[in-house]
């Protein structure tokens, strides 16, 4: 009878171990399964981009406002694209320009804005919050870097004017306004530039901008070494600098690009090295403030980047280069996006391949 309840109570107990091992594998499962799916979820859940609550904002006042969707997830040469048109079209309007703080990419960008071109922003007003659902959406601007008329704006008289488009990339939005523009960049940046040469009667400075990176895997044409180094062959031969001496100042977001194919270049870092190539590795603002006073000529070989772009709009001699996007595939260009002569002002010198069978640039 003993023997009878301890093998009873020896089952019992190894059914129950049994069914509690069942059930610990299964949370473990169970566990893994939760992890695995909302790793997957919230990775696709971008806090930035989280809309703020709308803004609170007064109406039937006696000024006129205009606003706009903003590319804002976007980088420096975009923000500064979109904030500058904003406001020759606001001064074309006449009215007061808006930026919604509508999420945390707004907010980024707003910050990095103030720290780059403080004096454009203090020509905004600054609202915290999404756009109202009571401000209309106006379509306007439907691709990127083309320009549209603002003759259809001028007829709307509604007190907030809030636009569809983004990018807003033609300088036309912002005509005769470079030296304003310039003037609204940071004068308190401390405008120490590292071992860069000054441009002065001694010292000719040709600034190359390249851009890599997300150029590559996003299929944009990218910085071409061998365009680079022809392009710069070619201002040699075509930009007389008298006795000065020629300096090239090399702009880009691939350090170990640059270093491979200019390996005679010098760091702005490495302080007291003379040579006749240096790299910038100086943070955005500078190397702005740096093409504002030392760049005499400027050669973009990315043709997309704004970056680049704004290098040479700001920079000193007002004289710049850059690859033909005709001649580079740009599916953007192709399909209509992208109208060369909003895009690029006119005094900018395009150049090409001589052919396809040769590296030799020439004026396109």
């Amino acid at each position: 009878m003993r023997l009878f309840h301890f093998l009873k109570f020896l089952t019992i107990n190894n059914f129950s171990r049994y069914c509690l091992k069942i059930v610990k594998v299964h949370i473990i499962w169970i566990t893994i399964i939760c992890i695995i799916y909302f790793n997957w979820r919230f990775k696709k859940l971008d806090f930035m981009a989280i809309p703020y609550p709308p803004a609170v904002i007064k109406f039937n006042t006696s000024a006129k406002y205009l606003s706009s969707n903003l590319a804002s997830s976007s980088q420096l040469g975009n923000n500064i694209f979109e904030i500058a048109s904003l406001y020759g079209l606001s001064k074309h309007l006449n009215r007061t320009p808006l930026f919604f703080i509508e999420n945390g990419y707004h907010k980024k960008m707003l910050d990095n804005l103030r720290k780059t071109m403080p004096r454009l922003m203090e020509k905004f007003r600054i609202l915290n919050g999404s756009v109202p659902r009571s401000i209309s959406e106006t379509k306007f601007q439907r691709a990127c870097c083309l320009h549209k008329s603002p003759w259809s704006l001028e007829k709307n008289r509604d007190e907030y004017l809030h636009l569809s488009g983004k990018y807003y990339q033609s300088w036309k939005y912002f005509p005769n306004m470079r030296n304003e523009l310039i003037e609204f960049l940071n004068p308190t940046s401390i405008q120490i530039f590292g071992n860069l040469p000054i441009s002065d009667d001694q010292n000719h400075v040709t600034c190359v901008h390249s851009r890599r990176g997300d150029f590559v895997e996003y299929l944009f044409y990218a910085s071409d070494p061998k365009f680079m180094k022809n392009a710069v062959t070619f201002l040699n031969e075509n930009e007389k600098v008298g006795s000065r001496n020629r300096k090239i100042v090399l702009f880009g977001d691939d350090l170990n690009f640059l270093e491979t194919y200019f390996s005679d270049a010098v760091l702005s870092t490495d302080v007291g090295k003379n040579a006749e190539y240096y790299i910038s590795q100086n943070p955005p603002i500078d190397d702005f403030l740096y093409s504002k006073n030392n760049c005499d000529v400027v050669l973009i070989t990315a043709p997309r980047s704004t970056f680049g772009w704004w290098i040479g709009y700001f920079s000193k001699g007002n004289k710049v280069y850059y690859l033909d996007i005709k001649y580079t595939g740009d599916h953007i260009f192709e399909s209509g996006g992208l109208i060369a002569s909003d895009f690029y002002p006119s005094h900018w010198t395009p150049l090409k391949f001589a052919s396809a069978n040769s590296f030799t640039v020439v004026r396109s």
